[in-house]
């Protein structure tokens, strides 16, 4: 419900309007002024759903605008940004949380990784502190002798801590032309 009230889809937002102007239509068509009260009622109905889902972001929201910093973060080698988003415990395969800020840096010139794009991104919270984010991510990769263009998909699953929404799971779900035992050699370097 709180989803609902702070993250209202344009398509209710639309419907409350098209009622608020038929409403209006029809009380002013007769002269009736409770219906074009109503029609002002389900107008500023409309307008207050839509300020406060502008205004408030909903726990999807912000795991949303992380996952797109934490893209932007690895295409810029921003270790401080990484930090700051990986809890205490984050992990990838066998890497922890120093490896993976080390190894996120590097592995952008060690795949020659370039012009990152996100291509989707969907969000489900499956209980109250923890919201699993699956992302395509495309970037011009090139690894001994392969070169591609194709998006790579993540399963990230962040958990609610006392200092907002940390990135605790890194789940590689397709890599395209890298087997995962390719990653996780080369992280070993």
């Amino acid at each position: 419900m709180s989803d609902f009230l702070f993250d209202t889809p344009y398509w209710f937002l639309g419907l409350l309007v098209v009622v608020a102007v038929g409403l209006w239509l029809s009380g002013n068509a007769r002269q009736e002024r409770r219906s074009k009260a109503a029609a002002l009622a389900v107008l500023l109905l409309a307008v207050a759903l839509a300020l406060v889902s502008f205004a408030v972001d909903t726990d999807k929201e912000k795991v949303t605008k992380r996952t797109r910093q934490l893209v932007e973060a690895v295409e810029k080698k921003d270790k401080a940004t990484l930090t700051s988003l990986l809890h205490p415990r984050a992990s990838m395969v066998w890497m922890t949380k120093p490896d993976i800020v080390e190894r996120a840096a590097t592995a952008v010139d060690d795949f020659h990784l370039q012009n990152f794009h996100i291509g989707s991104l969907d969000v489900e919270q499956p209980n109250a502190n923890e919201i699993e984010a699956n992302i395509s991510v495309s970037a011009h990769v090139e690894t001994s002798g392969f070169a591609s263009d194709a998006p790579s998909t993540w399963l990230l699953v962040w958990e609610r801590t006392d200092r907002g929404w940390l990135l605790r799971d890194i789940k590689p779900k397709k890599l395209p032309g890298i087997d995962l035992e390719t990653i996780v050699g080369r992280a070993k370097r």
